[in-house]
């Protein structure tokens, strides 16, 4: 801990001077520029405009001919924020590592194949990331969740075959992939590489609650796809009170997520109690009400359970909202 009196240079500008440990450690000289910001608690932090850390750009990964754990660990490069990884197929066949490079950049917004050889693939981060806004991520999310729930209700109704059901869960996969590049972007942030400003947020706090808006988001419409894959074994056969009584489930859940992402649009901070007073209770007695119908139905139970858990998210992502609000006043607070 360094101790540092404050002085006042014409009788109007407080400085203080930074420790000489510190300055070298970031390689600062004369009139190199620091960042300063003022953080939730009103404490300041201090951080070099250039830092002296540096970051690995390019990876080199060495296949396992484990499919599983070959794809977790090319993905997990990825969110670290490399822009290229090196994939050498080791000991693989070629088939088995084209195929592998295949699903990477499938999954993936950005990858592309930039180099090949007998032995190697290099893919390489073409699209930047800053091309798509975390805000318009997270936005985009909602806007696919409510349309799955909304084509998962009219399936239902209809009682729609297999396939209707199957590409409905399909789109996951989208979710997948704006859900990986928007946590990419904000693990870039928490080591550092980049500054909450870089996209668009004043300070980590902020950034921590819109990061857990997103995996919130990408929860919700896991158990949406999983509903819609369960519901496709199915085949069309439900019982027709436990049909009626999800379809009620479902579309008030769709109700309180359009509502919900609503709020989440305004950012206007605006009260909310009666989203909780009429959209969320109507979820509450929908849900009740086909809890005790499945009670007598347990192989439908598959339906209660991903419904409810939509709801518990959702709700999370409400309280998440009021934390950006109350954030936000601070913020506004610590400028003034």
């Amino acid at each position: 801990m360094f101790k540092r009196r404050i002085q006042v240079m014409s009788g109007s500008t407080y400085m203080v001077s930074l420790p000489k440990d510190w300055a070298r450690l970031h390689n600062l000289k004369q009139h190199d520029e620091v960042v300063i910001e003022i953080l939730p608690d009103l404490s300041l932090k201090v951080s070099p405009v250039q830092s002296r850390r540096s970051f690995e750009k390019s990876y080199t990964f060495y296949l396992s001919g484990l499919r599983a754990y070959d794809m977790i660990q090319l993905v997990s490069a990825y969110l670290a924020g490399y822009d290229e990884v090196k994939i050498n197929c080791g000991r693989c066949s070629a088939d088995y590592a084209r195929s592998v490079v295949r699903e990477l950049i499938n999954k993936t917004i950005g990858l592309e194949i930039v180099e090949t050889s007998q032995f190697e693939y290099v893919v390489k981060n073409v699209a930047g990331d800053f091309s798509i806004g975390v805000d318009e991520i997270i936005l985009r999310v909602f806007r696919i969740l409510r349309m799955m729930l909304q084509d998962l209700s009219n399936a239902l109704a209809k009682e729609a075959g297999r396939d209707v059901y199957l590409e409905i869960a399909e789109r996951d996969s989208l979710v997948d992939k704006l859900t990986l590049y928007g946590l990419r972007v904000f693990n870039k942030v928490f080591t550092g590489e980049i500054l909450p400003k870089d996209i668009g947020f004043k300070s980590f706090a902020e950034v921590n609650v819109y990061y857990n808006i997103l995996r919130n988001l990408e929860r919700t419409v896991d158990h949406v796809a999983f509903l819609a894959r369960d519901l496709s074994d199915l085949d069309g056969r439900l019982d027709e009170r436990v049909r009626e009584a999800t379809l009620n489930h479902i579309n008030t859940l769709a109700d309180f997520c359009d509502k919900v992402m609503n709020l989440y649009a305004s950012k206007s901070g605006k009260d909310f109690s009666s989203l909780l007073n009429v959209e969320y209770e109507n979820v509450k007695k929908a849900e009740e009400t086909n809890r005790r119908m499945i009670a007598s139905n347990p192989n439908y139970f598959f339906i209660y359970d991903n419904l409810y858990r939509v709801r518990g998210y959702l709700l999370d992502i409400v309280e998440l909202v009021s934390d950006i609000k109350y954030l936000t006043q601070r913020l506004q607070f610590g400028e003034g």
